[in-house]
């Protein structure tokens, strides 16, 4: 990702599961600084798979907005930019939208770009 107006990468987040259920959290920023960010979703899975993408409030007790899903072929990586105007302490975080078996794996970078 581009640096924009001398914003780092706020955070990088990743997990690989094996069997992953509906629901399960593959990864997730934490609570982030309110602002605009470009977040970059990278997803891969053995089998093919759907995910979501969440934007979470602060007590990370509820998604608010729309939630994305993402389909992904078996064997096939996948990234998708995204762009979110976030809350003070608000996250983004990638779920598994159904069951999966085989392997799934997740990466999630958010930076600051507003």
């Amino acid at each position: 990702m581009q640096n924009y107006n001398g914003y780092p990468v706020a955070l990088a987040a990743s997990a690989d599961e094996t069997d992953p259920t509906t629901s399960t959290i593959l990864a997730d920023t934490g609570a982030l600084p309110g602002g605009i960010y470009e977040v970059r979703v990278t997803l891969g899975a053995s089998a093919a798979a759907k995910f979501a993408v969440q934007r979470r409030n602060a007590a990370n007790d509820a998604t608010v907005g729309d939630v994305i899903i993402i389909y992904c072929a078996a064997n096939v990586a996948v990234v998708h930019p995204l762009k979110y105007a976030l809350e003070p302490n608000e996250r983004v975080r990638v779920t598994m939208a159904t069951n999966l078996t085989g392997t799934g794996v997740a990466a999630v970078i958010a930076q600051r770009c507003g």
